[in-house]
């Protein structure tokens, strides 16, 4: 049963999605192997914790995959994900990915908004990712103490990534959070292609 509700809502949300997104700047990148088997990880081990929240925000969030799969596999517990990202064209992607929670009382919402600065809104929990894009760490300044986190960084060289991690430990020190309840690495080889994901799961 748990199967064929997952598949209901997913069929739901992509089919609403396909002309919306073609009038986007969509980037089809969002659903590469390195993209999806990361938020998986996100996932499962998040799950794992078996925590639940009441205001989730994903920082960097791009079309909102992330929600996407945290939502669909309905294992994690969350009242409401907010998405920000500081291009707007991702903002009406993520909408749409997103529509059947978007329709559900609001449960997702996408923004567009600079996560260094101050995000609205008490999260109790809060995502990103994608912190190799940030040339700054006041986005995560200001996050408060004691707020819940799930980051996730690399070591892939590319021209939009403005910070790289040469090992699990870089990552962990470079955060310091209050309390790690879960770290680890996950490799990526491709043919042309290697590098390294790393994530934490901690209080600030």
């Amino acid at each position: 049963m748990h199967l064929l509700h997952t598949e209901t809502i997913v069929s739901s949300s992509l089919t609403i999605t396909t002309t919306q997104i073609s009038k986007c700047m969509f980037n089809k990148d969002a659903f590469s192997n390195g993209q999806i088997a990361s938020k998986i990880w996100l996932c499962e081990e998040l799950e794992r914790l078996e925590w639940d929240s009441v205001l989730t925000h994903i920082y960097a969030g791009w079309h909102g995959i992330t929600a996407f799969l945290l939502l669909s596999r309905g294992k994690f517990s969350v009242a409401k994900i907010e998405s920000y990202d500081i291009d707007p064209s991702c903002e009406q992607i993520a909408d749409a990915i997103n529509e059947n929670w978007v329709f559900n009382n609001w449960q997702f919402k996408a923004y567009t908004a600079d996560c260094n600065q101050m995000v609205a809104g008490a999260a109790d929990l809060v995502i990103n990712t994608s912190v190799e894009h940030f040339d700054s760490m006041q986005w995560f300044d200001n996050i408060p103490n004691g707020t819940a986190v799930v980051l996730q960084g690399n070591n892939m060289p590319h021209d939009q990534h403005v910070v790289n991690f040469d090992s699990l430990d870089s990552f962990v020190n470079t955060f310091n959070l209050h309390k790690v309840v879960y770290k680890g690495s996950k490799e990526f080889n491709y043919p042309d292609l290697k590098f390294t994901r790393y994530m934490i799961i901690g209080l600030k």
